[in-house]
This record gives structure tokens, sequence and C-alpha cells, in this order.
């Protein structure tokens, strides 16, 4: 399965910052290249602390790109996945109550799941890691995973050398905060000044620069 990491950060590397309020980094056009993005994916990953802090539907909305969705093979709603290790998360999250396709919720051995057991496929793990989600999703099917975040997720999958893609988009501003959340949190990497990323891609998208990697196999 082909795992595809889409980020946007500041200039300084943050992916939010440390208010009540999301902050917005992409511009139009970049948002419009991620949803196309979104609708060539057979699933969507962002982890629990994501649904907490921005409550996102990750429904594809737009009726030509659920058509061409179906044209391509995938069905039209695209695939929700999350991840928890507390099982703290509320069953009115839009995750859950948005939209008509397949939910799954990994959730480590002895997470509180029952409230919404009824809302999702609820897959239990003994660990929590990048690889046993991709066998799990693999296993039923998944060609090809978008992983958005938060920095839990993206730290552990960049840790673990499970991503085959790398799309980052970097805002034209700083946050100059060091308590908000970084791209990454501090890990051993694989992808290091020994082991580079290959970029194969630079874009302009409305103020934002793009640029796509991929990993060294």
């Amino acid at each position: 399965m082909e795992v595809i990491v889409s980020v946007a950060t500041s200039l300084d590397g943050y992916i939010d910052d440390s208010s009540t309020t999301r902050l917005k980094l992409s511009s139009p056009e970049d948002w419009g290249d991620v949803l196309d993005l979104r609708c060539g994916c057979d699933a969507i990953l962002v982890g629990a602390g994501t649904l907490r802090a921005d409550n996102p539907s990750l429904v594809i909305k737009s009726d030509e790109e659920r058509q061409k969705r179906a044209i391509n093979g995938l069905s039209k709603d695209i695939v929700k996945v999350s991840v928890t290790s507390s099982g703290c998360v509320d069953k009115d999250m839009r995750f859950f109550t948005e939209g008509s396709g397949l939910k799954i919720l990994f959730a480590k051995r002895g997470a509180e799941t029952s409230l919404v057991q009824d809302l999702c496929e609820v897959i239990v793990l003994e660990d929590i890691t990048a690889e046993s989600i991709i066998n799990e999703l693999s296993s039923r099917g998944f060609k090809r995973l978008l992983v958005e975040g938060g920095s839990t997720i993206l730290t552990m999958f960049f840790k673990e050398n499970m991503v085959d893609k790398l799309r980052l988009a970097i805002a034209p501003f700083f946050v100059g905060d060091s308590a908000s959340p970084r791209f990454v949190r501090d890990e051993l990497f694989f992808a290091n000044k020994d082991n580079r990323m290959n970029l194969i891609n630079v874009r302009q998208l409305g103020d934002m620069a793009v640029m796509e990697y991929e990993r060294e196999r």
C-alpha cells in the first residue's frame, strides 16, 4: 500500500498555534490541490488529537469529485480512519456523524470505545504502530492511504519509515511560539542527514510553496 503524507506548516515548522482557534495555513489554491489529492486515495487518516482539536468531517462533498472517484473504481466516500490510545473520542464528532462511507477507528487494547462502537468499525491493536495500521488496511484491500496528522501520527509514520511520499506545503509566515505543535516531534528518523529524501517536484500554489518528496528505498 502506498502511504502519502500531506501537511502544511508555517515557515518555522508549526502546523498550528497554541490558541483555541484553528490556524489557517493553506491558501485557497493549496487547499484545492489537497482536495484533489484526497479524491485519489482510498482512505484518509488523522489521529484522535486532530479530531479533538479541529473536529474535521473529512468528507468529499463535491459531486464532481465523488463521480470522479466512482469512475476510477473508488467508493464515492473516502474511507475515514482515526487512531486512539486512550479512547477519548466523542460520538458527536463530525468524523462519526458526517458522511455515509466506512469509518475505521484503531484503538489500543484497553481503550474505552463503547460510545462509538455503533458508528464505526473498531480495530483493536496490542500496540499502536504505523506498520500494524498499514498491515490491517492492506489486508482489507486498501491501495492508497493519505495521512494528514497530527504531530503524534506524523512522527510515528516517519519514525517507522512508512511514508512513501510527502507533500509539504509552506505558508509564508512565522508562528514563533514553542508551545505550538510542530510538524514532527523529537525522534530518531530514518530520513536524516545520511538518508535524504528525494525531491521530485516544487510548485507555487497561491502564496505557498509546495514540495513533494519520495523516500529513499
